[in-house]
C-alpha cells in the first residue's frame, strides 16, 4: 500500500493545467516547476479512489501552464507539457514494479526563442501537437520526426489566452485572445483563418469544443406572466399617458403658505445684478428665481367595505379568464419564424435565484441542426456558443459577476463541454454551474443551474475523463464513444480545482462527490499524531497553513479511511515548520514558522478558526517546540530556548540559558518528558535539563554538527500496560556527514545521571532529518533523510528492516498511525509536496530498488538570454568582470599564512594560547603573527611587505599600501618621482587639504610635460588597475575619511585580511576584531573550518576553535581540538573528540599490509616478460 493523503498543489489560474486519462490517471503541473503524475491503484470505494503520486521536481525551467494527453493512451503513455519559459516537452511513463519511470523524450524551444510564454498545448492526433505562445506564435510540432512549423501571421498584434484543438476536424484550432477576439484556424498546409469574431467584450478565458460533431438544437418560445405590481403600474402608465403627467395627477396639489419660510432668511440685493447684461446661459451659476412650490399628498380613498371572500372570488375569475385568453400576436410570430408546428405546452421553472414568482409557458419549439459548435467564456462570466460559420447561436451570463466592481482577488472563469447536452461552467468563485446548450429560449438564451458548491473559493480549472469525440445513437438514446477504450458513461467523472487547494472528483451522472483531495503548496515538514484522539493528525506545510487530518478505520479495520482535512491559514502568515498537540487540553495545537512566529490554534468544532499569535522572542526560524508542564510551551529558534505561558498570551516569554561547563550553548532542538527536558545544540551536543529549575543534569557530544531531532522513547507502548524496557533510549539525528542515527541511553542511576551511546545506525546516504519511535512496537524506529528514502530500523538488532522509496525528493516528516490495529502503518512527507500513507510490510529492505528518472541534458538558455539582453550599466559590468586578487596587497604574508594546516595552527596555539608544546619537525615562518601583536610588530611586518613590493617592482601595490596606511604625502611623492601620477591618484589628494591638492596638480602637470618631452605620451593613458574595483573603492572612501565604509567595502569583496590590516593601521581595534569574527563566520558557512579556526585562535577563543577543528576528520586536527577543549575547560567535548580520534585509529589499516599499485609501464613490462618466457 502506498496511498497519497496530501497531493502537490496544481498551479493556480491555469485552466488547462490538469489532464485526466481514460483509465483515471491525473497529470498536472505542480509547485516548484514540477510535474505531478497520480496513478490510481485500487477500485473506487466509499472512501474514494486511492492514488500513488510521482513528482518530478524542476521538470521545466518555469512553472507548467498547460498539459495534454496523447490520443494513444493507454497503449502509449505520452503527454506534452508547456511552461512559462517557452519550452514544450514530451514525457513518457513506464510502469516498473511498484513505481513509474519517467523519461523526457523530446522538446522544442520555438516559443523560448521568441521570448514568449506557452499559453496552451494540445494533441491534434497521434502525430502532431499544436502549441501557442503569448505573442501569437502558433507551432505545429511533428513529434515523430521532431520537426516544427511556425504560423506567426494569423494572430499578429493579438495576445492569446487560451486554445482548444478540435476533436473532429484535424488541424482545426480555436484561440481566445486578451482582446476578446476568437479565432478558428485551419493549420493544414499554409493555414488559413476560418472565421474571426468578437467573442466577448472582455478577455476570453476559456474555449471548448462540443464533443459531438452534429447536434440538434431545440428553440423554444417562453412567455412570462409576472406578478410584480411595479410592472403592472408601469404598463398602465404607458397606456394611459406619459409618466410625468400621470405622476402629477397621482396626488393632490397644495400650495405652501407664505409663512412657510423663516423670516431670518436674508433677501437678495437687486441693486447690482451680475447677470443683467449677459445671456442667461453664459455663466454656470444662475441667479435664484422664486417659484411656486407644490407638494403631493395622498388622496383620501373610501374604505372598501366588501368582504374578503368576494374579493378572492373576483381574483379567481380574473385569473381563469386571463389564462384561457390566446395571445394571437405571439402565436403568429412563432409561425413566421419556425413555420407551422404542433402545439406543445410545457411548464418550466426559472432558476431558484429568480426574484419574481413567474410561470413559463412553452408555446412552440423548433429544431435546428448545427455542426462543430464552439463554446467560449469571458472574464465577466459571459458564455457564448458559436456555429461552424462563426455565427452566434446562443449565450448566457453566469451570476456572481459585476464588471463595475473591482475585485481584490483574481476571478478566473472557465468552462468544459462535458457532453453534447451538458456544458459545465465556473464563474471563478466556488460554484460549478450546468446548462443544456441544446435548448434555447426565444431570445437564444441558455438557462443554467448550480451543479455543486463543494469548493470554498476560486474554482479555476475543470477536466474530465469523458471521451473527446462522442456520437448519438438514436435508437438507444445514449451517448457512445467512438474510441474503443471500454469506459462506460457511468464511469465518466469531472475534476475541479480551486484556490482552497482542494481537488474534487464529481460524478455528473449520479450527482455525487466521489472524492475530495487536499493538496499542499509547500514542503511537508512535520506530522504529529494527536495524543488523545487516534483519528487526528496535525500536518505542517510550507505554504502558510496548518492542516488537521481527521480519519478513522475503514470497515475492515485494516487501513485508514480518506477522512477530511481542515486547513487553518488565518494569522499563520509564514512557512510552518513544526506543530505540537497539547497533551491534555482537547483541540489545542501549537505551531511555529520560519519567520519567528509561535501561535496557538483551537481545532475544536467544525469552523476553521484563526490562529492566536504569541509574542515573538527569537530570530530566524523556530524549528522545534514542545509542551511542558501545564500550559508551558518551549520554543527553540535562533540558538535560544524560551518558555511561554500560553494562559497569558501577551506576556513576554522567559529566556532559558543553557550552560555546560561554563560555556553557553546555541540550541536548535527541544523535547519535554517527565524524565527531563531534552535539548540539542548546533555543535552536536545533547543535554538533559531539570524540568523545574532548568539546570543541566548531564550532557554529551554525539555529533560535530547541528542536531535535527532528538526523540525520547515512549515510556509505554499500546500493547502493554508496563513500562517499556527501552524507555530510557533517545534517538538523535544530525547534519553530520556520516549520516548516522545515534541511539543514546539515559542512565539516571547512581550519583549523577549520564548519557551513553547505545548504538549507531548506519544506512542512509545523506543527512538524517527526523526520527520517530513506534508507539506500538517498541524496537521500531522510523527515519527520514535527504536521500529521499524513509527507513524502518530494528534498534535492538541495529539493522534496517524496511525501506520506502516512494518520495522523489528528500523525505522530511515521519510518523506512525495511532491505532494499535495499524502498528505497521507509517506516514511520511517530504519535499515532493506529498503526504503518503504506506504499510512497511510491503517495502522490505531486500526488495528496495532505487528508481532514477531519465532527463535529457538541455542547453543552458539563461546565458543566451543574458548575452542578448545586456545591461547598459557599464559600472555594473565592470564590477562583475573585475575581481580583486587576494595576492595583490599582501603576497608575502599570504604565503606564510596559506595553506593552513593542523601543524601551523598548533604553532599558533602554542604562541598565542600557551597550550602544551609537542615535538613537530615542521618549521614555518610565523612572522605573520606579528600582524596580530603590538603596534611596533604590526608596522614592522608591513614595512617588510613594502620592501618586497619595491624589490619585485610591484609599484601599484606599494602605492595602494601607502594609501591604506594613510601616508598620502609619500604616495604622491613616490608616484611623481616615477612618473606614475594618474587622475585616480590625483583625485585622492583633496583629502589632505586644498593647498596640497593644488601642489599635486602642479606635480601632475610637470609629469605630463616630461612625458611629452620624452615622447612617451602613451603612458598617460595606461589603464588604472590598482588591484581592482574593490581596492579603488576603498581608497575613495578613505579619501572621504570614511574608514568604516572602506573596511566594509573590503569585507564585501571578501578581502578579510586586508580589511583587518586597514582597521589596525587606523588603530580601530574593535573594528578589526569584528572583521575577524566576520571572516570566521564566512569560512565556517563555506566549509573552510581550518581558516575559521585560525581566526578563532587569533581571537583567543579556544573552545570555538576546538569545535571547528573537530569537524575535520584529520588526526592532527582532532588532537589539536582535544587539547584546545581541555584548555577551555570543556572536558565533555574533549572526551567526544578523543572518542572520535580513537575510532579513526581503529579503522586504520597498518601500512605494511598495503602495497602500492603498479604503474602502466610496470604492467606492460611484466606482460612482455611473460610473453617472452612463454615463447622460450
Amino acid at each position: 500500500m502506498d496511498d497519497t493523503v496530501l497531493f502537490p498543489s496544481p498551479n493556480w489560474f491555469q485552466t488547462t493545467i490538469l489532464a485526466v486519462t481514460s483509465d483515471g490517471w491525473l497529470i498536472y503541473g505542480g509547485p516548484n516547476k514540477g510535474l505531478c503524475i497520480c496513478k490510481p491503484f485500487n477500485k473506487p470505494d466509499e472512501n474514494g479512489q486511492g492514488y500513488q503520486t510521482h513528482f518530478i521536481n524542476r521538470a521545466h525551467g518555469e512553472k507548467i501552464v498547460s498539459v495534454d494527453i496523447s490520443p494513444e493512451w493507454p497503449e502509449k503513455r505520452y503527454i506534452v507539457a508547456g511552461s512559462g519559459d517557452g519550452i514544450v516537452k514530451q514525457w513518457s511513463f513506464t510502469e516498473i514494479n511498484k513505481s513509474i519511470k519517467i523519461k523526457l523524450e523530446q522538446s522544442h524551444d520555438l516559443h523560448h526563442k521568441e521570448n514568449e510564454e506557452v499559453v496552451g498545448v494540445g494533441y491534434i492526433n497521434e502525430t502532431y501537437v499544436i502549441t501557442i505562445g503569448s505573442f501569437g506564435n502558433l507551432v505545429k510540432w511533428d513529434i515523430t520526426s521532431n520537426v516544427v512549423k511556425s504560423y506567426d501571421r494569423f494572430l499578429k498584434n493579438f495576445k492569446p489566452t487560451c486554445m482548444a484543438c478540435s476533436p473532429h476536424l484535424p488541424f482545426n484550432v480555436a484561440v481566445g485572445t486578451k482582446q476578446g477576439i476568437i479565432f478558428v484556424l485551419d493549420l493544414n498546409d499554409k493555414g488559413k483563418v476560418l472565421y474571426k469574431v468578437r467573442g466577448q467584450n472582455e478577455e476570453t478565458l476559456s474555449v471548448s469544443w462540443c464533443p459531438q460533431y452534429e447536434v440538434v438544437l431545440q428553440k423554444c418560445l417562453e412567455t412570462t406572466e409576472a406578478k410584480s405590481q411595479l410592472s403592472d403600474r408601469l404598463a398602465k402608465i404607458r397606456l394611459d399617458g406619459t409618466e410625468e403627467d400621470k405622476l402629477n395627477e397621482s396626488g393632490l396639489a397644495k400650495d405652501l403658505p407664505d409663512d412657510s419660510f423663516e423670516k431670518s432668511i436674508v433677501q437678495e440685493d437687486d441693486m447690482f445684478d451680475i447677470y443683467k447684461d449677459h445671456e442667461e446661459e453664459e455663466f454656470g451659476h444662475k441667479k435664484y428665481k422664486p417659484e411656486l412650490i407644490r407638494v403631493k399628498i395622498r388622496e383620501e380613498k373610501e374604505e372598501n367595505k366588501d368582504d374578503f371572500l368576494s374579493e378572492c372570488l373576483k381574483l379567481k375569475e380574473d385569473l381563469l379568464k386571463r389564462k384561457n385568453e390566446p395571445e394571437e400576436s405571439i402565436h403568429s410570430l412563432v409561425k413566421k419564424v419556425d413555420g407551422d408546428i404542433e402545439e406543445n405546452v410545457n411548464r418550466e421553472k426559472l432558476h431558484s435565484d429568480s426574484k419574481e414568482n413567474s410561470i413559463q409557458i412553452v408555446e412552440e419549439a423548433s429544431t435546428h441542426i448545427h455542426k462543430h459548435l464552439l463554446a467560449s467564456i469571458g472574464k465577466a462570466g459571459s458564455v457564448r456558443i458559436w456555429s461552424k460559420s462563426g455565427k452566434l447561436v446562443s449565450s448566457c451570463v453566469i451570476s456572481g459577476h459585476n464588471r463595475n466592481i473591482k475585485l481584490k482577488t483574481v476571478m478566473w472563469a472557465t468552462l468544459l463541454w462535458y457532453r453534447p447536452d451538458i456544458l459545465l461552467i465556473s464563474n471563478g468563485k466556488s460554484e460549478l454551474f450546468r446548462c443544456n446548450p441544446l435548448k434555447l429560449d426565444s431570445k437564444n438564451k441558455l438557462h443554467w443551474n448550480v451543479e455543486h458548491i463543494l469548493h470554498k473559493r476560486g474554482l479555476y480549472a475543470i477536466s474530465t475523463n469523458a471521451p473527446r469525440q462522442q456520437s448519438k445513437d438514436q435508437s438507444e438514446d445514449k451517448i457512445e464513444e467512438k474510441s474503443n477504450n471500454g469506459l462506460k458513461q457511468e464511469d465518466w467523472v469531472v475534476w475541479t480545482i480551486s484556490q482552497d487547494r482542494n481537488m474534487i472528483c464529481y460524478s455528473v451522472e449520479n450527482k455525487k462527490c466521489l472524492g475530495q483531495y487536499n493538496s499542499a503548496g509547500g514542503y511537508v515538514y512535520m506530522i504529529d499524531p494527536c495524543p488523545y484522539d487516534a483519528r487526528q493528525y496535525a500536518i505542517c506545510v510550507g505554504d502558510g497553513a496548518v492542516r488537521v487530518w481527521e480519519t478513522d478505520l475503514d470497515e475492515d479495520h485494516n487501513k485508514l479511511s480518506k477522512g477530511t482535512i481542515r486547513t487553518y491559514w488565518q494569522n499563520v502568515q509564514g512557512k510552518v515548520l513544526t506543530v505540537a498537540w497539547h497533551p491534555t487540553t482537547e483541540g489545542l495545537l501549537a505551531f511555529s514558522t520560519g519567520e519567528s512566529r509561535v501561535g496557538l490554534i483551537n481545532t475544536s468544532g467544525k469552523a476553521e478558526k484563526p490562529a492566536r499569535l504569541l509574542v515573538p522572542a527569537g530570530r530566524g526560524g523556530v524549528y522545534s517546540i514542545s509542551w511542558g508542564q501545564g500550559d508551558n510551551l518551549y520554543a527553540c529558534g535562533g540558538g535560544e530556548l524560551v518558555m511561554y505561558n500560553t494562559k497569558n498570551a501577551n506576556d513576554d516569554p522567559i529566556q532559558i540559558p543553557v550552560q555546560v561547563e561554563g560555556n553557553k550553548w546555541n540550541l536548535c532542538a527541544v523535547q519535554y518528558s517527565s524524565r527531563g527536558l531534552l535539548v540539542g545544540s548546533t555543535a552536536g551536543g545533547i543535554a538533559i535539563l531539570d524540568t523545574e529549575t532548568h539546570q543541566n543534569q548531564t550532557a554529551a557530544f554525539i555529533f560535530s554538527k547541528i542536531i535535527h531531532k532528538a526523540d525520547w522513547h515512549p515510556q509505554q507502548i499500546s500493547s502493554s500496560s508496563e513500562d517499556s524496557p527501552l524507555r530510557n533510549l533517545i534517538a538523535v539525528s544530525s547534519l553530520d556527514k556520516q549520516n548516522l542515527i545515534a541511539i543514546l541511553e539515559y542512565d539516571d542511576e547512581g550519583d549523577s545521571p549520564k548519557i551513553v551511546t547505545w548504538k549507531m545506525l548506519a544506512g542512509h546516504k545523506a543527512h538524517v532529518i527526523q526520527v520517530a519511535w513506534n508507539p506500538h512496537i517498541d524496537h521500531y524506529l522510523l527515519s527520514s533523510s535527504d536521500d529521499s528514502t524513509v527507513r524502518v530500523w530494528d534498534v535492538v538488532q541495529g539493522a534496517c528492516t524496511h525501506i520506502f522509496g516512494g518520495h522523489t525528493q528528500k523525505s522530511l516528516a515521519v510518523g506512525w498511525a495511532s491505532f494499535p490495529q495499524l502498528a505497521n502503518t507509517a506516514l511520511s512527507g517530504g519535499a515532493d509536496y506529498t503526504l503518503r500513507l504506506w504499510d512497511i510490510r510491503d517495502f522490505t529492505a531486500e526488495s528496495y530498488e532505487e528508481m532514477k528518472h531519465e532527463k535529457v541534458k538541455e542547453r543552458k538558455m539563461k546565458k543566451a538570454i543574458k548575452s542578448e539582453d545586456k545591461s547598459e550599466d557599464t559600472a555594473t559590468e565592470a564590477t562583475e568582470r573585475m575581481k580583486s586578487s587576494k595576492k595583490f596587497l599582501l603576497p608575502t604574508i599570504g604565503r606564510q599564512i596559506y595553506p593552513i594546516n593542523a601543524s601551523k595552527l598548533r604553532k599558533m596555539a602554542e604562541k598565542m594560547l600557551k597550550i602544551s608544546e609537542r615535538d613537530d619537525e615542521a618549521e614555518f615562518q610565523m612572522d605573520f603573527l606579528k600582524l596580530f601583536g603590538s603596534t611596533n610588530d604590526f608596522n614592522s611586518v608591513l614595512d617588510l611587505e613594502m620592501e618586497q613590493h619595491l624589490e619585485a617592482r610591484r609599484l601599484e601595490a606599494y602605492m595602494m599600501l601607502l594609501v591604506l596606511r594613510g601616508d598620502m604625502s609619500n604616495m604622491v611623492q613616490f608616484a611623481s618621482e616615477n612618473d606614475l601620477l594618474t587622475p585616480f591618484l590625483v583625485s585622492l589628494a583633496p583629502c589632505v587639504s586644498f593647498k596640497y591638492w593644488k601642489d599635486t596638480m602642479q606635480l601632475y602637470l610637470a609629469q605630463m610635460d616630461r612625458l611629452a618631452a620624452k615622447g612617451e605620451l602613451e603612458k598617460t593613458i595606461l589603464p588604472e588597475s590598482y588591484g581592482g574595483v574593490v581596492y579603488r573603492k576603498a581608497a575613495v572612501l578613505l579619501s572621504l575619511h570614511d574608514i568604516k565604509g572602506a573596511v566594509n567595502a573590503l569585507v564585501e569583496g571578501r578581502l578579510f585580511l586586508e580589511a583587518y590590516v586597514l582597521a589596525k593601521t587606523r588603530h580601530m581595534d574593535s573594528i578589526g576584531e569584528e572583521t575577524l569574527h566576520k571572516w570566521a563566520a564566512f569560512c565556517q558557512d563555506n566549509g573552510s573550518f581550518s581558516v575559521s579556526a585560525f581566526c578563532q585562535i587569533i581571537l583567543g577563543d579556544a573552545y570555538q576553535a576546538s569545535v571547528l577543528l573537530s569537524k575535520i576528520n584529520d588526526e592532527g586536527s582532532l588532537m589539536l581540538s582535544s587539547d584546545l577543549a581541555k584548555l577551555a575547560g570543556q572536558e565533555t567535548f574533549a572526551v567526544h573528540v578523543d572518542d572520535k580520534l580513537q575510532k579513526i585509529h581503529s579503522n586504520e589499516t597498518p601500512s605494511e599490509n598495503l602495497k602500492s599499485l603498479p604503474s602502466r609501464t610496470e604492467l606492460a613490462v611484466k606482460e612482455t616478460n611473460g610473453v617472452e618466457t612463454n615463447d622460450i
